[in-house]
């Protein structure tokens, strides 16, 4: 397939250079949001913040999505945070504000949106998309996400029998007939999938990270994420305002900490498929210009290479280039591939 030249930047390729040019190297995948809203418009930012407020947002908080502009959950509770400082700054407040209150209940509702707008089953799509976002994936030794919806775990579950990909969890060695799964073991040298910042079907419990599990209990995993919620089980979710806020909460769970680090050391080129590389995932593209072995990324790029979205994107990978280049030592230059996604037909029936 022709490369489209980008005025701004580099030539665009195909999907199928991409692969062409990994070859039978393993390689790595790093899926954005984009992957969720390819397979169904209801994963768009402004579609859960439509469901936020018919499930009950605050006028106050409603207030402050229009003051921004913008429908994006991290960016107001990054103003609410950074509001809460600068009162305890200034002696305004003294321990937890109105504003953190706030902030509490925008993260909860978040959550509780997700999962109630979420598709309810895998059944819900059909399985030639389900074949192709297979297909796609299948490929790549670990699937990192930024996500946390179902779409990439019903993806793997669905990639064969037994499913290719590892995630961690095993029975519970003090309760092997429990109905969830516990985080008990490394990928080590095994295919897998992590998600970097949470997933809804997984949650804390006495301080044990669990997973719903569909085949244990028999219940679909949205019932079983929803009446976990009713519990106050809240899923481990990392929706915290800036990076340095993400960054301490996943220091502070052993899996996403292990997930961050195994992003940061992979030798092997890594692909992002529907990623905005925004400042607000500023701790993994840190990680990722950090990481002096990283021979190759290439990064995805969606409708006009030229629009203003896509200028973001190609400055912020630029950037990358820039932070390997200043790391003592000289490591090797990071080279940088840009390709249009709709190339790559990621939910696109084959045939």
């Amino acid at each position: 397939m022709t490369k489209r030249l980008s005025k701004f930047s580099h030539p665009v390729l195909a999907y199928e250079e991409v692969r062409k040019r990994i070859g039978k190297r393993p390689s790595y995948l790093l899926l954005g949001n984009g992957f969720s809203i390819a397979c169904d418009p209801g994963f768009r930012y402004e579609s859960l913040y439509e469901a936020a407020v018919k499930e009950g947002l605050s006028k106050r908080a409603q207030e402050l999505f229009g003051r921004l502009g913008t429908n994006n959950f991290e960016g107001v509770m990054r103003l609410l945070d950074d509001s809460h400082w600068v009162a305890q700054v200034y002696g305004l407040v003294k321990d937890k504000s109105e504003m953190l209150n706030d902030l509490e209940t925008i993260k909860k509702t978040l959550i509780r949106v997700i999962s109630k707008s979420h598709l309810s089953h895998p059944g819900d799509i059909e399985d030639d998309r389900k074949t192709a976002a297979a297909g796609f994936v299948n490929p790549y030794k670990i699937i990192f996400t930024t996500n946390y919806d179902l779409l990439l775990y019903w993806v793997a579950m669905f990639s064969g029998d037994p499913p290719p990909f590892q995630d961690c969890f095993r029975a519970d060695e003090d309760d092997p007939d429990s109905e969830y799964l516990v985080f008990a073991e490394r990928l080590g040298d095994q295919r897998g999938i992590l998600f970097l910042h949470g997933a809804l079907h997984f949650y804390l419990s006495g301080g044990e990270l669990r997973k719903h599990s569909w085949i244990r209990n028999g219940k679909r995993l949205t019932d079983l994420i929803q009446e976990g919620l009713d519990k106050a089980q809240y899923p481990l979710f990392v929706a915290e305002g800036t990076p340095d806020k993400k960054l301490e909460q996943i220091q502070g769970s052993g899996y996403l900490w292990y997930a961050l680090e195994k992003l940061r050391t992979i030798q092997s080129p890594l692909v992002l498929f529907g990623h905005s590389l925004g400042d607000s995932d500023g701790h993994i593209l840190n990680m990722i210009g950090k990481n002096r072995k990283l021979p190759e990324l290439y990064v995805s790029l969606h409708g006009d290479v030229d629009s203003k979205s896509n200028r973001a994107v190609q400055r912020a990978a630029k950037q990358l280039q820039a932070t390997r280049a200043n790391l003592s030592g000289g490591p090797k230059p990071l080279e940088i591939f840009f390709y249009d996604s709709d190339s790559a037909g990621v939910w696109d029936p084959v045939g």
